[in-house]
């Protein structure tokens, strides 16, 4: 058995995952999460702020005594969207391998692909069973939202610039509460991205199920359950619907961002990004015509440890992406 922490930075959050691995499988998997914000004005300075970058490393150095109380035997920490974006994204990276970590900004193709090998560990979202259609498996994060069909044969991924920190502020920070006129506006540009990138590619079944991870779906399924606390094993496996997706996005945009705070399920941190998220949602769902989503839980934590754990074991990768693991002494 391996035991592989994974360090994930996002635009919004930053989270560590810790998996127990035998064999290939994930027999024990807990997780912390915290939102540090990283990607908060670089849509419109092209830049990370000190103030960002040093609530990532404190958290970071949180993780890192997991690690060794823990015991595990290896950590593999990466980077998305707003690494891949910054100009100054060496200011964050520097300091993460003086810690004594060996940070990846992963591109967005494998971001994709690591979160749809993610999802894919439940047997219902790995598209297995006799005649079912691959899923679309969309990992929704605060800077992009990466759309795959993961296929032995041949696969599909696109990146696109939609995730809920960005269309917050680009289009929902003007007034508080924001105005109908933005949150038409912020749909439009939603849909119109997926559905461009969806136009790309015939390997979308219309028959297949649309399967989301990522922070703007397990909030919008914890909001929906009135999750206090949070419970992964209800929001696994919620099923959200295009009209309650918007009923949400109806509610949260007649709310001021403290009044979004207050709703049970959302954490008052994620309270800015709430209305992005359920705008996100309701967008990609019209985009690809469907009426329904399905959340995962699990996602790229859960698919690159268990990359790390095929790494440790010199056993061939399922995807052309390798961790690069900082070992236990």
């Amino acid at each position: 058995m391996a035991r592989i922490e994974v360090i994930d930075i996002g635009t919004v959050s930053v989270r560590m995952g810790i998996s127990d691995v035998t064999q290939g499988r994930i027999e024990t998997f807990t997780k912390k999460t915290r939102v540090c914000d990283l990607g908060v004005g670089l849509d419109e300075t092209g830049v990370l702020s000190e103030a960002a970058i040093e609530r990532v490393l404190d958290t970071v150095r949180g993780y890192l005594g997991c690690f060794t109380r823990n015991r595990c035997d290896a950590v593999v920490c990466t980077l998305t969207q707003s690494a891949r974006e910054a100009e100054n994204a060496d200011a964050l990276l520097a300091p993460l391998a003086a810690l004594g970590l060996k940070p990846q900004v992963i591109d967005g193709r494998t971001e994709g692909l690591i979160a749809a090998y993610g999802v894919s560990i439940d047997p219902r979202f790995a598209g297995e069973q006799p005649g079912a259609p691959r899923p679309l498996v969309a990992d929704s994060g605060g800077g992009s939202t990466e759309l795959c069909v993961l296929d032995d044969s041949e696969s599909w991924v696109c990146s696109t610039p939609v995730g809920s920190r960005r269309v917050s502020e680009r289009f929902l920070s003007a007034g508080d509460p924001a105005s109908e006129d933005d949150v038409a506006r912020a749909l439009k540009w939603c849909r119109d991205t997926f559905a461009e990138a969806a136009a790309t590619t015939d390997l979308i079944d219309p028959a297949a199920s649309v399967v989301v991870c990522g922070g703007a779906s397990t909030t919008l399924a914890a909001v929906h359950h009135e999750l206090e606390p949070y419970n992964p094993a209800i929001v696994h496996g919620t099923v959200l619907s295009k009209d309650e997706i918007a009923g949400m996005v109806e509610r949260f945009a007649g709310m001021t961002v403290a009044e979004r705070g207050e709703v049970v399920g959302v954490h008052p941190d994620r309270a800015p990004v709430v209305l992005g998220s359920a705008v996100v949602l309701e967008g990609l769902l019209e985009a690809l015509g469907k009426d329904e989503l399905v959340v995962s839980e699990a996602d790229n934590l859960q698919g690159i440890a268990l990359l790390a754990d095929a790494e440790l074991a010199g056993a061939p990768a399922p995807i052309e992406w390798r961790p690069a693991l900082t070992l236990s002494e």
